[in-house]
C-alpha cells in the first residue's frame, strides 16, 4: 500500500505537457538542435526548458489584456530564465560563441525597432511590447 501511495505522489508532482506545448518545444528543439549541433543530452535539457517556456509563456497569457504592464514584466522574466537556462545548457567554444552573437542580434533588432518607433512618435508602451515580441530561443 505504500508503494503506491509512492507511486501516485510521484505522478501527481509531474508536471503536465500540454500538447500544444510539446509540439512548440520539439519544433524549437529540433531548431535550436540544428543550429547549435546539440549533442542528444543537450537536445534532451533544451527540451526541457522549451516546454518550461511554452508553460510559462501560457500561465501568463491572461496578463496581456487584464495588466499590460505585469504582462510585459513577466515575459521579460520568462526570456531572461531562458536564455540563462540555454546559456548553461551549452558546452562547447563554437555554441557559446553562437550563442552570444544571437543574443547580440536581439538587441541590435531590438535597437533598430526602438528606434524606429520612437521616431514615428509611438506610444512608449507600444514600443515595449513590440521590442519584447523580438526574442530567440
Amino acid at each position: 500500500m505504500v508503494l503506491v501511495v509512492a507511486q501516485n505522489t510521484k505522478k501527481n508532482t509531474k508536471k503536465e505537457i500540454k500538447p500544444e506545448w510539446d509540439q512548440a518545444a520539439r519544433q524549437t528543439t529540433e531548431q535550436l538542435t540544428q543550429k547549435y549541433s546539440l549533442n542528444a543530452d543537450q537536445a534532451k535539457q533544451v527540451y526541457t526548458i522549451q516546454v518550461r517556456k511554452q508553460r510559462n509563456l501560457s500561465e501568463i497569457a491572461a496578463l496581456k489584456t487584464e495588466n499590460q504592464a505585469q504582462y510585459q514584466q513577466k515575459l521579460q522574466a520568462v526570456q531572461h530564465g531562458t536564455l540563462a537556462s540555454m546559456r548553461k545548457t551549452l558546452k562547447t567554444k563554437e555554441q557559446v560563441t553562437l550563442f552570444e552573437q544571437t543574443k547580440r542580434d536581439i538587441r541590435n533588432k531590438r535597437a533598430i525597432k526602438r528606434k524606429e518607433m520612437m521616431s514615428a512618435k509611438a506610444d512608449k508602451n507600444l514600443i515595449e511590447v513590440a521590442t519584447l515580441d523580438i526574442f530567440e530561443e
